[in-house]
């Protein structure tokens, strides 16, 4: 039978390709689950890569797949799939953790990746003047602040998954989870901002060029929160006023169609959409989720969780897929790529060094603030502090921005990004849970409904309870009723003035 008028039968061959690895990776997902355990466990994201390496071994080298992958997938992977993952971040988070932590989560996320960018940029650029890599311009801070921003992404999605999983205590998993979310905003828009300053090959970052950029970050970052905020209080009173009644289809409908209208409309004013729309998601899981019925908001629930999977699982995939075109010359035929080793050797070095530099000091400096008897009790442990540092996986984020670079060293830079995120995620990223049980870091805790914690007597108790959804352990303190869900959010003019705006709003219509 001939193929439909229309249809590319290569984008078709490629569509059912990656159709076919998302099924196979959801199964054998389910299957792989059974054999983890509290002292090794292994996640879909290195699952996912291992089939997309699998699946690109036929089409090798094969021209149509090539195209495909690396001149479109930027565009799909930033206007489709990064948005329904980090929404489903911000309407699925466990609100109490994540403000009762917020400002170490902040720190880690802002000044953190600024820390991080910096030792990571100066020491680039230091080792190019020097002649020792190659990868980066040695006359052009430029270059070497770019490629510090991208890599100070972290994206740790199988850190995430042994935390979990294991139930590990939740100061513990809102600290990583906080910072990943917001950490993947900031990155991008410090890249962004960089991209601006000029191209020119004897540019110098000065005091002046300094201060701009952090007037240019400081105003996107809070700029993307008041859009974020704006859209959560817009369906927020939408769903209160002019949506009752609703089929649960179109209450969904809503919901993810303006959260996706705030990202778009962020982007396109020059701000971070990625940040709108997570704050957006934020502000409906506290205000629009209780205004619909209850079937809407366990639809809603369950639709943004499988976009977020298939988001990632697609991602991941892809990234596996791309590996042999990058990194093997018989694969890459037009000859686009070179691995410069020392290149790959000292990036890595100064992404272990540049994250100890942000996660110690803050540490240090946000146990010292809590100086009260209770404040002393939330201090972050240094085990959970060595943690944190091994949770600097990259992944998503940096190599999306790495298919963004162009100039010379762009054939150096893709490949050095490929091969450190694959080393994080598969070797780092599997052995978290080994750590885990080095630092004998408390796992199983359950919390009660009275916020108290229960803690496994002993370390054998814990492999019972691995197998516990991260589901779990990100919805443990979830509300159950609108009036409950006010109380997620520490008390504050913000919250009041909020909940005024949506009343008054009620009376007057």
């Amino acid at each position: 039978m001939a193929a439909d008028d229309g249809v590319d039968s290569h984008a078709a061959a490629l569509t059912g390709t990656v159709v076919t690895l998302v099924l196979v990776c959801t199964f054998a997902g389910n299957l792989m689950q059974r054999l983890n355990n509290a002292y090794w466990f292994s996640s879909e994201t290195t699952l996912a890569i291992f089939l997309g390496f699998c699946a690109s071994l036929p089409f090798c080298g094969w021209k149509p797949f090539e195209r495909v992958f690396t001149e479109e997938f930027d565009t799909i992977f930033f206007l489709y799939l990064l948005p329904a993952i980090i929404f489903e971040s911000g309407y699925d988070l466990n609100q109490k953790d994540f403000f009762r932590n917020f400002a170490a989560i902040l720190s880690f996320a802002v000044i953190g990746t600024v820390i991080s960018t910096t030792v990571m940029g100066a020491g680039l650029f230091s080792l190019a003047q020097a002649g020792m890599i190659s990868g980066i311009n040695g006359t052009s801070t430029k270059e070497a602040m770019k490629f510090g921003s991208l890599m100070s992404a972290t994206d740790p999605v199988a850190t995430l998954a042994v935390l979990g999983n294991l139930n590990v205590e939740p100061q513990l998993y809102s600290l990583v989870f906080g910072e990943s979310v917001l950490n993947d905003a900031v990155a991008i828009v410090l890249f962004q901002t960089v991209q601006k300053l000029p191209d020119s090959d004897q540019f110098t970052l000065t005091w002046a060029q300094t201060g701009k950029i952090v007037a240019t970050f400081t105003g996107v970052g809070l700029g993307s929160i008041i859009i974020g905020v704006c859209f959560g209080v817009f369906a927020a009173i939408l769903t209160r006023k002019f949506v009752r009644d609703a089929h649960p289809h179109s209450e969904v409908t809503i919901i993810i169609s303006i959260a996706y209208l705030s990202f778009l409309v962020s982007d396109a004013w020059g701000f971070s959409g990625l940040m709108t729309v997570f704050f957006c998601g934020v502000m409906m899981s506290h205000y629009a989720k209780y205004n619909i019925s209850e079937i809407g908001r366990e639809t809603t629930a369950n639709v943004t969780r499988v976009l977020a999977y298939l988001s990632e699982t697609v991602l991941f995939i892809y990234f596996g897929f791309i590996i042999l075109p990058t990194v093997s010359s018989s694969c890459d035929k037009q000859a686009k790529y070179e691995i410069d080793w020392p290149f790959v050797f000292w990036t890595f070095l100064l992404a272990i060094i540049a994250r100890a530099a942000h996660i110690v000091p803050l540490t240090l400096l946000l146990n010292a603030s809590k100086r009260s008897n209770t404040a002393k009790k939330t201090r972050i442990s240094m085990k959970s502090m060595l943690v944190m540092w091994f949770a600097g996986l990259r992944g998503a984020i940096a190599f999306a921005l790495s298919l963004t670079f162009e100039g010379p060293n762009r054939k150096f830079i893709i490949p050095c990004v490929v091969l450190i995120i694959l080393f994080t995620n598969v070797i780092m990223g599997q052995a978290t849970a080994p750590l885990l049980h080095f630092l004998k870091i408390r796992t199983g805790v359950i919390l009660q409904p009275d916020d108290g914690t229960i803690s496994p007597p002993s370390p054998g108790d814990t492999r019972e309870r691995v197998g516990v959804s991260r589901e779990a352990s990100r919805t443990r303190e979830r509300p159950a009723s609108r009036e409950r869900a006010v109380g997620a959010i520490p008390s504050g003019s913000t919250r009041s003035s909020i909940n005024m705006m949506v009343q008054a709003f009620g009376e007057r219509t």
